[in-house]
């Protein structure tokens, strides 16, 4: 099954909001445009990104006359609720190693002045960060530098494997013993592994702990634990701040463990964050991907449980009806609006905010506007 969503993120009239989605992140509005039963393929992807940039070119201004006053809506698209995967397709990158936005090899991503000179290909800032693959991608970093720290090689050959699984196997089972965590782990049935959003956030909750355990440097981690935080937070950045903090970070990074090439994922925060911040008018926490994730299980429990199987045509009816009640703007916007939390943020992190930002909008407040005006 391969799910096309979208979900509303604000609406605003000459800067005052409007509407603001209070969790862009849930599935509450994560709205169903499109439902193929073919293989998530790079010539799928490709084809599928062609058929929503055409349908995005066709969007006209919706006109609405309401006690005599015209409401003009026009609509703002962008295509962030994607994977790296996405990503590496639908511009032409064929090696999951290389930057699809510099285009750097893996022996390239230490030189971080080479890098940081690499001409960027603006037109991949479209697709974000993958904010939520951003937690997961870290973890497994950490993770492999600390399987590698006994024989400080990036590439494992001969002797080394066994000693390497050997090391792995001990971490595993003191992140099991120690902290509840299943790590590196397959799932059942071949759907991927252990590693998931809420495991890598647990992964950074204690990085004295996580240190600890691996081996890391206590420093690293949190850093980078910071890094995610700020992303994830939904609030806007402070990109000149966040631009420093993420290449001193690299640089932290790569002087610790220079015998380890930085992947593609991390490189694209530490190096390229910044930019794609800046590409967006909302902050890029608001721009995840996890909305479409945590939508693939609703896809598998409303098809098993929620469907009449008596024919296919009839069983995708029955899923796409499912989907669009469970995400109907009227009802999710009955429910209690959370409000944006920063206590849990580390100091660091608020540093690197610009907590200033106007806060979500009262929907009860009254708004002063003109008899003819543009959302």
């Amino acid at each position: 099954m391969f799910i096309t969503s979208l979900v509303p993120i604000k609406a605003d009239v000459n800067g005052k909001v409007l509407f603001q989605n209070p969790r862009p992140s849930s599935t509450r509005f994560c709205r169903p445009v499109r439902i193929q039963l073919v293989s998530e393929t790079t010539e799928v992807s490709i084809n599928e990104k062609k058929h929503i940039e055409n349908q995005i070119d066709q969007l006209v201004p919706t006109v609405i006359t309401v006690e005599g006053r015209t409401i003009i809506v026009r609509y703002e698209m962008v295509l962030t609720m994607v994977d790296g995967k996405v990503c590496n397709a639908v511009t032409g990158n064929k090696s999951s190693q290389t930057c699809y936005i510099c285009n750097a090899t893996p022996k390239l991503m230490n030189n971080l002045d080479s890098v940081t000179e690499r001409v960027e290909n603006s037109d991949a800032f479209q697709f974000g960060l993958s904010t939520l693959h951003a937690w997961i991608r870290f973890m497994e970093y950490f993770l492999h530098l600390s399987y590698r720290l006994e024989i400080k090689k990036w590439q494992v050959r001969g002797q080394n494997v066994q000693a390497m699984k050997i090391r792995k196997n001990q971490i595993q089972k003191r992140f099991k013993v120690e902290t509840g965590l299943i790590v590196d782990k397959p799932k059942p049935g071949g759907s991927g592994t252990s590693n998931d959003g809420n495991t890598a956030r647990r992964f950074f909750s204690d990085p004295k702990k996580t240190a600890a355990i691996t081996g890391l440097d206590v420093t690293a981690l949190e850093r980078c634990g910071t890094i995610l935080q700020v992303l994830a937070s939904g609030h806007k950045i402070n990109t000149e701040r966040f631009s420093s903090y993420c290449i001193e970070t690299a640089k932290y990074l790569v002087d610790l463990y220079p015998w380890y090439y930085m992947p593609a994922s991390v490189h694209k925060i530490l190096i390229h964050g910044a930019q794609v911040i800046n590409h967006f008018t909302v902050p890029i926490g608001q721009l995840s991907e996890e909305a479409q994730e945590s939508r693939n299980k609703d896809l598998k429990r409303y098809r098993r449980d929620h469907t009449r199987k008596c024919s296919r045509t009839i069983l995708n009816l029955d899923l796409i009806r499912r989907l669009l009640v469970s995400s109907d703007p009227l009802i999710s916007s009955m429910r209690k609006s959370p409000k944006k939390e920063t206590k849990n943020l580390s100091q660091d992190a608020k540093f690197l905010l610009s907590l200033d930002d106007g806060e979500e909008m009262d929907s009860e407040d009254e708004h002063d506007v003109s008899d003819d005006f543009e959302v």
